[in-house]
């Protein structure tokens, strides 16, 4: 476990020490989450139970997949922009799973900023998984145009805990996002990251489940959003049927990576999710006003 972590840390340091200082978008891009679920959490998602959008947030811990297949859909909203994804996973045999989704941002002022994401997630035995995303982003402004292609590497650890209630599962995960580079001399560059976190799943019974996580990062590159970030958050589920979540993020860089609280449902019926999130953040935030709202189907 400490190996892979340490990998992880090596390649970002590594990185990070040859990355350029350049410009980035006059527009927030550090959206805190993708899925509803993980919003309604504060953004906790790097140890979060395998989903559809496991490919934007630890994509190792797919592996750990129970589900054939899931495929969700996500919009994210707020006053001066949205946010739309598309995404899921597919297992082919045990510890082997792809992953694709398709996402377009910033959409206002002319902007029309779009990502295509491919993961591969591998399990490594029981209790360990790895994990690759390659991704191909087209930002296309009003005034000009420019695309990139990064990839992030994760790997992810579960265990079964018998103490605590009928049953529990201890979960932890770790990413380093974005590396990469835009084409030719386009005056962005894209904010190298790493972001760990763990997640205690507790079934105190049949009806009754809580679900605890936390977050922690910091952006290495570049300068002007370098800083900490963290995430706490908790879900309550009853019957597998309803959840309530609730959240706390805090971002050191606040323009960028701002603080903010949030709050969440959802509902399960057969094969069917919805979820809902609400972010309670100050009056000079720009994520004040934002929700998000999911839809997916589980085979």
């Amino acid at each position: 476990m400490k190996r892979l972590f340490t990998l992880l840390l090596s390649v970002v340091a590594l990185y990070a020490a040859q990355a350029q200082e350049i410009v980035l978008p006059s527009e927030p891009v550090a959206l805190p989450a993708i899925d509803a679920r993980a919003l309604g959490m504060g953004g906790v998602a790097m140890a979060s139970a395998s989903g559809a959008h496991t490919l934007y947030d630890n994509a190792a811990m797919t592996a750990f997949a129970t589900y054939p297949a899931k495929f969700s859909t996500s919009y994210y909203g707020q006053t001066d922009f949205d946010y739309y994804a598309l995404s899921g996973y597919l297992r082919l045999g045990r510890g082997h799973v792809v992953q694709a989704g398709w996402r377009q941002y910033l959409r206002e002022k002319g902007n029309h900023d779009s990502a295509i994401d491919l993961g591969y997630s591998l399990r490594l035995g029981e209790q360990w998984s790895v994990g690759v995303v390659g991704r191909y982003l087209d930002l296309k402004r009003y005034d000009e145009r420019a695309s990139a292609l990064a990839f992030d590497l994760s790997a992810a650890w579960q265990r079964g805990l018998e103490s605590l209630g009928e049953y529990a599962l201890l979960r932890v995960g770790a990413k380093v996002e974005n590396l990469g580079g835009f084409f030719e001399d386009a005056p962005y560059t894209l904010p190298v990251s790493l972001k760990a976190g763990a997640a205690l799943e507790t079934y105190f019974s049949e009806l009754h489940q809580l679900t605890v996580g936390v977050d922690a990062g910091y952006c290495f590159n570049p300068s002007a959003v370098r800083g900490f970030q963290a995430a706490v958050g908790a879900e309550y589920t009853l019957m597998q049927l309803i959840r309530l979540r609730a959240g706390y993020h805090l971002g050191e860089k606040g323009g960028y990576n701002p603080s903010y609280g949030s709050v969440g449902a959802g509902v399960t019926l057969l094969h069917l999710r919805v979820d809902f999130a609400y972010l309670l953040a100050e009056k000079n935030s720009w994520l004040r006003n934002t929700y998000s709202i999911s839809f997916g189907l589980d085979f």
